[in-house]
């Protein structure tokens, strides 16, 4: 069995620049890695990010094509999505769901990156009773 200790996701980006300003001045994540082709941020909880620059002659094949932006969401928990959706708001973020409450026991609400990356800023709280068998009681 392979057992991970850490993940981050990688994604292939046109503008490392806009993504490591994105990150760092609105998400609160640092630089830990800047070169010319990756970038690898982490977050003061420990969230970790790489971004990573297309075609890149070092790095094989299945690398290389930039992220065209879909069919991946990138869910950020927070505390509290109401302050985190005013902050959006002040920013100018681009908001492309508005703040929302599900019964699946999430309120949330998603930005949009520079690279095009969705960002569901996600709020857990008590499901609705309909949704707690679908837990797991061994989290």
């Amino acid at each position: 069995m392979i057992e991970p200790i850490s993940s981050f996701p990688v994604f292939t980006v046109k503008d490392l620049n806009a993504a490591k300003s994105f990150y760092t001045e609105n998400l609160g994540f640092d630089v830990v890695f800047s070169g010319d082709w990756y970038t690898h941020l982490v977050s003061k909880s420990g969230v970790q990010i790489g971004f990573l620059l297309p075609d890149q002659p070092t790095q094989p094949p299945i690398f290389q094509k930039p992220y065209i932006g879909e069919g991946v969401i990138f869910s950020l928990e927070v505390e509290d999505a109401d302050s985190a959706f005013e902050v959006a708001k002040s920013k100018s973020l681009d908001i492309v769901l508005e703040l929302r409450s599900e019964d699946w026991g999430q309120r949330h609400f998603c930005i949009q990156d520079p690279n095009g990356i969705y960002l569901d800023i996600v709020q857990s709280f008590e499901p609705t009773e309909e949704y707690q068998n679908d837990y797991s009681s061994e989290q």
